[in-house]
């Protein structure tokens, strides 16, 4: 009797210990994308600096002024994006030979690529929207002949990042606005985001 109430009882203990394996339900985390396509829908013009000679005055200038430097500024040179999380490479698709492909790094969201020997900010990547900001800078200067200097000095660009006052002045032909001196000298840049959302 003891034999056969211990039987029943291990037989039960069996039952119920392979009965709780029937309840676990495995969560198994989805795999993470690791490459996202982009196309460019839109812009937005962060900020516009422009500063004139004689006085180095700043100017107070609408988005229409930036036609008179770029008139095609509203569109990126690139009009698809592909970022390989993977192999960490950002690649610039324009369809021409102008394409081109950078090794990068993420920090956050803020991605940084691999350029002139250095890193360089690019722009945003917001995983949780699937949406990539392209961050380019519009730089023109011009600087007037002065007495006893010989020519003009132009100088127009355009850039990755975000450009500032410090990035302007004391790094190219104008220390501060004071030393544009002569009618004709001019400052301007401006900062854009260009918007491409996930395909």
């Amino acid at each position: 009797m003891k034999k056969s109430f211990y039987i029943i009882l291990t037989s039960l203990l069996a039952v119920s210990c392979s009965g709780n394996d029937d309840h676990v339900i495995e969560n198994p985390k989805p795999a993470e994308k690791e490459v996202y396509s982009f196309g460019y829908k839109n812009y937005n013009v962060r900020n516009i600096s422009a500063y004139k000679g004689p006085s180095g005055q700043k100017n107070e200038v609408s988005e229409s002024y930036l036609n008179s430097y770029w008139s095609t500024y509203q569109e990126p040179a690139w009009k698809k994006i592909s970022l390989d999380l993977k192999k960490s490479s950002l690649h610039l698709i324009s369809g021409t030979s102008a394409d081109i492909t950078y090794n990068v790094k993420i920090e956050k969201d803020s991605v940084f690529i691999n350029e002139n020997n250095g890193q360089s900010f690019i722009g945003i990547f917001n995983k949780n929207e699937a949406l990539f900001t392209l961050k380019r800078s519009l730089i023109s200067m011009k600087k007037m002949p002065r007495e006893n200097i010989s020519g003009l000095i132009f100088s127009q660009k355009v850039s990755f990042g975000i450009t500032g006052y410090q990035d302007v002045f004391g790094n190219s032909i104008f220390s501060n606005p004071s030393e544009m001196t002569e009618a004709g000298d001019d400052v301007l840049w401006c900062n854009i985001d260009y918007y491409f959302p996930s395909l």
